[in-house]
């Protein structure tokens, strides 16, 4: 059983004697009730409106708070969300299926690992490191793929060289619904329609994987990306330089999502499918046209809608639970770092990031629902913050490197 004291549970007001407890909690609860957790989340079965009967049921569901370990049926667990009020709307996170506050403050660090010409960053689990791509058009140069260690050394990822044209990637995460193998990673390599696969060691190089039907595909220079929400069936997905948007099943079958926009389209994510929190882009591919400050969203029977919601969008990103922020920062060939802790009062949201930074902002955007419209706001760099140059690519990660651990 849990423990708990009686003052952290706000349940003894000044000078209300221990025996009139259970009549802080209702009349019908039991006194060793009040300790209780049914579902393991840490917040007592009393805080989770157990009593009075019938017991409280946030999203609906049929299973009440104190036994569902969703309680706001927002797709982050009570666990994860606790008993905080990130938006400050005196609505306790874990019965708050919207962030809808404005966001938080990020100091970002300047990690001192260089690089040279670094674009794509991703999680690599297998490892607990972060790969980015680097050597981007630079002729005569070792290997294209480093991953990048906790005191911020570097270590060749695969032998893959020689690559000229702007790298993105993307790498299998364990809970991909799809089956890859965790740290498997997809680039492109230049050439119209096709996509690389290494193996999560970096031994194995298929190249080409996939060659995409047809001609005039583009290039992997849009983005790729591993759906972890089982709306695409845990493919593989892809949109090319000319606006093509492609699904690719474990076994390198490619099915195309979305006719082609005729648009440059960069930066991507597949929502997971909660409507409370996402609104119309839950259960959609959501994808940035840069040049059009528009976000497409593709579902996936192939339907498409387009939103203005004022950002020259260059990447996305869900801000996923006790994981630091990498990004990219082209302009000087370095990382920018933001604690977990710090990313933490954003978790579950949609981050975008745009190129051109306006000197003394972070470029950088929460993107939310707020029940009525699609809301971007910007994210404020925090007093002690590094500068922000160009971003390019960035990620979530359950690792640390250099100055962030």
């Amino acid at each position: 059983m849990r423990l708990y004291s009686l003052a952290a549970l706000g349940l003894l007001a000044c000078g209300r004697p221990a025996h009139t407890l259970d009549a802080a909690v209702d009349d019908d609860a039991p006194l060793d009730a009040a300790f209780e957790d049914t579902d393991g989340d840490g917040i007592p079965d009393a805080v989770e409106g157990r009593w009075p009967s019938p017991s409280r049921d946030t999203d609906g569901d049929g299973t009440p708070d104190y036994k569902d370990d969703d309680s706001d049926g927002d797709g982050l667990t009570d666990v994860v969300e606790g008993v905080g009020d990130d938006d400050g709307d005196g609505v306790p996170n874990y019965i708050d299926p919207r962030n809808d506050g404005p966001p938080p403050t990020w100091t970002f660090v300047a990690i001192s690992t260089p690089f040279n010409s670094p674009i794509g960053i991703d999680f690599h689990s297998p490892t607990s490191s972060v790969v980015v791509s680097v050597n981007y058009a630079t002729a005569g140069l070792p290997q294209n793929f480093d991953r990048i260690l906790l005191d911020g050394s570097h270590a060749p990822f695969s032998t893959y060289a020689g690559l000229t044209d702007e790298v993105k990637i993307a790498t299998a995460r364990p809970d991909n619904p799809g089956g890859w193998e965790p740290g498997t990673m997809f680039t492109g390599n230049g050439i119209d329609g096709q996509i690389v696969k290494i193996s999560a060691d970096g031994s194995q190089i298929a190249n080409p994987w996939v060659d995409l039907p047809g001609d005039n595909n583009g290039l992997m220079r849009g983005s790729l990306y591993v759906d972890r929400t089982g709306m695409f069936d845990g493919d593989l997905i892809v949109v090319t330089s000319l606006g093509q948007i492609w699904r690719v099943t474990p076994a390198g079958v490619p099915t195309q999502v979305a006719t082609p926009t005729g648009v440059h389209l960069e930066g991507m994510v597949v929502v997971p499918y909660v409507p409370a929190r996402y609104g119309p882009l839950a259960g959609k591919i959501i994808v940035g046209a840069e040049n059009e400050r528009l976000l497409w969203a593709i579902a996936p029977d192939g339907t498409t809608a387009t939103y203005d919601v004022g950002v020259a969008i260059e990447d996305i990103d869900m801000v996923t639970p006790h994981e630091n922020f990498f990004g990219v920062n082209y302009g000087t060939s370095r990382l920018l770092g933001v604690t977990a802790a710090e990313v933490a009062p954003m978790t579950g949201d949609i981050l975008l990031t745009t190129e051109t930074v306006t000197p003394g902002t972070s470029g950088l955007f929460r993107l939310q629902w707020d029940g009525t419209q699609l809301v971007a706001l910007p994210i404020a760099l925090g007093a002690a913050s590094a500068p922000v140059a160009q971003w390019e690519h960035v990620t979530f990660a359950n690792a640390g490197i250099g100055e962030i651990q």
